[in-house]
């Protein structure tokens, strides 16, 4: 790469800014903001990226860097805003120790800083070992953030299974599973609207949910998924593609598998499933394994069901047209209730 002048760095530093404000708005996180910078601008470095992708100047960076060796009892460096333009900008490699709390300080891997080790197995505690990659008490924003974070980087699949997320269908989150879809598969595994194991999950709720209505959940959450579903089979690349199923037995947790991360969300008696605990795991550990079998026995009841899960009633199946059309949607009595849900909504 050739020399790039200050007028030009000048341009690059507002382009992200913007790119920044744009990501901020619609809740990503800063990892999923520096990736967008990088791939926007790709004359800057992952180090100056991770940078403005926090919004900070050089000056701000010193300040935080000397805040951390005071905190673990050690002299600030006071590195200057000209030596980490330079770190920047690859005309010097910072030594390993800075490395080390630059990583620190971004809170994330000298190979997403484009130093190349990754930082999380340096230090191996307990939880590492166990793969806990991040936990959050509840849904909240920051657990939101997260998930959204890890869906703008997801490269090779998305699987989405639990009892109902209404996030999934906002206009932050499903814009983005269908952008997603045209290029890799994304697949959706929810309860079916009127199985025995949904109104049991829903006893359990501390109050009305407002998802508990199986007619207002086959039309606001299952229709938007069926139609995202449509539009994206028109377009989708080869292998790629957005696909909905129901299944019809109990879950006592959700699992959002992204690429190789594994998110759960524990479903607990007395509580709505916002209120449960939610842990990301990395893969390579037993639990991430535990988590990621889930999964795989979904695919397979819904591609090639098997003893003893077939004689058993275990059912998953794709969601058709048939599902909002008359006679499709029946209540536990066997009550016709399709005309409740307008199949043109």
């Amino acid at each position: 790469m050739g020399k790039i002048d200050r007028a030009r760095r000048k341009q690059f530093a507002a382009h992200a800014n913007d790119i920044r404000i744009r990501r901020l708005t619609t809740g990503d996180n800063v990892e999923a903001i520096a990736h967008a910078i990088t791939l926007e601008l790709p004359e800057l470095l992952p180090l100056e990226a991770w940078r403005l992708a926090h919004g900070w100047t050089r000056t701000e960076v010193s300040k935080r860097l000397d805040a951390l060796y005071e905190q673990d009892g050690l002299k600030a460096p006071g590195i200057s805003g000209a030596h980490l333009c330079k770190w920047e900008h690859g005309d010097v490699r910072p030594s390993e120790e800075r490395i080390d709390y630059l990583c620190r300080l971004y809170q994330t891997s000298p190979s997403r800083l484009g130093f190349g080790t990754d930082y999380s197995k340096a230090d191996v505690n307990h939880l590492q070992q166990a793969g806990l990659a991040n936990m959050f008490p509840r849904t909240n924003d920051d657990s939101q953030a997260d998930l959204l974070g890890r869906l703008q980087s997801a490269r090779e699949r998305i699987n989405m299974f639990g009892l109902t997320r209404n996030f999934y269908v906002s206009d932050l989150a499903l814009p983005l599973f269908e952008r997603k879809a045209v290029e890799i598969p994304v697949h959706f595994y929810v309860m079916h609207p009127y199985c025995d194991s949904r109104v049991d999950r829903y006893r359990l709720e501390p109050a009305e949910a407002s998802m508990e209505d199986p007619v207002r959940y086959t039309r606001e959450f299952l229709r938007p998924l069926y139609d995202a579903q449509e539009r994206i089979a028109r377009v989708a690349d080869q292998g790629a593609g957005f696909h909905v199923w129901t299944y019809n037995f109990p879950c006592a947790f959700a699992v959002e598998e992204i690429d190789d991360a594994c998110r759960v969300m524990l479903y607990g008696a007395g509580k709505r499933g916002t209120e449960g605990p939610v842990m990301v795991f990395d893969q390579g550990t037993p639990y991430h394994d535990y988590f990621n079998g889930q999964i795989r026995f979904l695919e397979r009841l819904a591609t090639q069901p098997r003893e003893p899960w077939r004689s058993k009633g275990l059912q998953v199946e794709p969601v058709t047209i048939s599902l909002f059309e008359p006679g499709g949607v029946r209540s536990p009595t066997g009550e016709d209730v399709s005309e409740w849900v307008d199949v043109n909504d």
